[in-house]
């Protein structure tokens, strides 16, 4: 049974919610580092200039990327809500908490689509002859059809 943040002392709470602090600090981790994390951003880091990219990226995470983490976290626990709920405390922001479930929905869709494609293309490797190793296949155009610019051998 849950009880209210203001029926139960602070230790207790903490007991009761999180058992331990490791485990808050890893679910925060797995929230916040995600597929992006690890492939876009090296692509981005090289295509703004590399390690002069580095310096405004730092500043932006520490003066703002971390404070707004921290603070829809913060105030999500404190009132036991979700981010279409919690915001509601003040109405210019009730946009923002729908806007973020918004764009939780994208970015599940745009990963289902990322794990379904290296999906179909891993079982579609495992067959004798690889679909992409010849140039006579019905999504071809008729350039590649006629050999010119077929480079498969």
């Amino acid at each position: 049974m849950f009880f209210p943040a203001y029926f139960l002392g602070r230790a207790l709470l903490m007991t009761f919610l999180v058992n331990q602090f490791s485990e808050y600090l890893l679910s925060m981790i797995g929230y916040a580092v995600g597929l992006g994390n690890i492939w876009r951003f090296p692509v981005l880091a090289y295509e703004n200039g590399g390690g002069g990219f580095l310096i405004p990226y730092v500043v932006m995470l520490v003066f703002a990327g971390l404070p707004v983490f921290f603070m829809s976290t913060a105030i999500s626990q404190f009132c036991s809500l979700g981010p279409a709920k919690v915001y509601g405390m003040a109405p210019i922001f009730r946009g923002l908490g729908i806007a973020m479930v918004f764009y939780s929905l994208m970015v599940g869709i745009y990963y289902n689509m990322i794990i379904a494609y290296s999906s179909f293309y891993m079982f579609a490797s495992f067959t004798s002859v690889l679909p992409w190793s010849t140039c006579d296949n019905h999504w071809n155009s008729p350039e590649l059809s006629d050999g010119k610019i077929c480079t498969t051998s």
